[in-house]
């Protein structure tokens, strides 16, 4: 799932990894994630060809004693210039576009993944983002007959609550899909008339 997190982020724009990890934090009720995975997965798709990346000099804003830390307190009279350092920049490239559209068709059966996919889903062509929504209303709907053919026996009142809230849960949800899917059919262009 940090692949799919990773390029539908570079997809929004290029990303340095300090960025990219603050970026993955604040993504869909915050993506748990540390600079021990990312910058693995980073060197990963850089040798799969799916990023790329370039070493951009770092600007430093000075005030007019030189001084940086007296320029981020103060705005006034600051001078930017090329500090000699530089930041690895990380960008998509065509084959991890290519592989973004695979990673956004994937199943909708794990609850996080169709979260990620959904934070991407206007990358993908209007059929696939509604077949997207209806294979994850199509698992739900699964679970929710399985649930009602296999209902849990148990006297221990906190049990039954949890599976009585995952099936409120799957209700809503259901709803909330069936609300996407007919807005997605809704803005789809009408078909071409074809002369006979």
């Amino acid at each position: 799932m940090l692949d799919l997190a990773v390029l539908g982020l570079l997809k929004e724009g290029d990303l340095h990894g300090y960025e990219l990890n603050k970026r993955l934090k604040s993504l869909v009720g915050g993506y748990a994630n540390s600079y021990g995975a990312l910058y693995p997965a980073l060197a990963r798709l850089e040798r799969r060809g799916w990023v790329s990346s370039a070493a951009v000099a770092l600007e430093v804003v000075t005030d007019e004693h030189g001084s940086e830390e007296n320029a981020r307190r103060s705005r006034k009279r600051s001078t930017r210039s090329k500090s000699g350092r530089t930041r690895k920049v990380y960008q998509i490239t065509e084959a991890g576009e290519d592989h973004l559209l695979e990673l956004l068709q994937e199943d909708a059966n794990n609850e996080r993944r169709f979260r990620l996919q959904l934070a991407f889903c206007r990358f993908l062509p209007p059929d696939r983002r509604l077949a997207l929504f209806e294979l994850r209303r199509a698992h739900l709907v699964s679970l929710q007959a399985m649930a009602r053919r296999d209902p849990v026996h148990t006297n221990d009142p906190y049990v039954r609550s949890l599976f009585q809230r995952d099936q409120e849960r799957r209700d809503h949800d259901l709803v909330w899909l069936d609300r996407l899917i007919a807005d997605e059919r809704n803005n789809r262009p009408s078909p071409e008339p074809t002369d006979p």
